[in-house]
Order: structure tokens, then sequence, then C-alpha cells
């Protein structure tokens, strides 16, 4: 099941840039395994001249998340916003 979510969260990233721990509702996730980058494109199909995108291409990670309190795992789709803005678009359960 996904949910999408939308909403900023901090994140704690190594030096590289890569997702070590996400802070979301006041609740501390840390990433097990490998988290895996990619880059999310808009449809440019769907480009007008009066409504043209902010971002052609965004930076994203996809992580698993696991809940500090009861262990449970989920896997997110996080974007890089800018510098230390992070996103927290999707999750899967």
């Amino acid at each position: 099941m996904d949910e999408i979510v939308e909403e900023e969260v901090a994140v704690l990233a190594s030096a590289l840039g890569v997702p070590a721990q996400v802070r979301w509702r006041g609740r501390r996730y840390p990433v097990v395994g490998r988290p895996v980058p990619w880059i999310d494109r808009s449809p440019w199909w769907a480009w007008t001249a009066e409504r043209l995108p902010q971002v052609v291409e965004q930076p994203m990670w996809t992580v698993r998340l696991a809940d500090s309190d009861t262990g449970d795992v989920v896997e997110a789709d996080l974007s890089v916003v800018g510098g230390d803005w992070w996103r927290l678009e999707r999750i899967r359960g």
C-alpha cells in the first residue's frame, strides 16, 4: 500500500549526502540497508508555455526506515529539495 505524504522532514545525512536517519512527526527512523539514489523527472510532455515546471530533475532517495519504537520497517522515497531541506514523498508499507 502506497501512502503519499509530501511533508518536510529532518534528515541526518553522511558527508556525501546519503540519508542515515529521518525525523518525522516527532519520531526518529534510522535508515536500514543501503539507500538507493535516483532522479525523478518532470513529465515534459505535460509542459505548456503557461505552466513550466519549477524543477525538471529532482534528486531522490529510496530508503528503508525502521521505527525506533516498534522496529517495523517501511520503504520510503525522500526528495532532496535543497541544502538541508528534505521531503518525505511516499511510504510503501
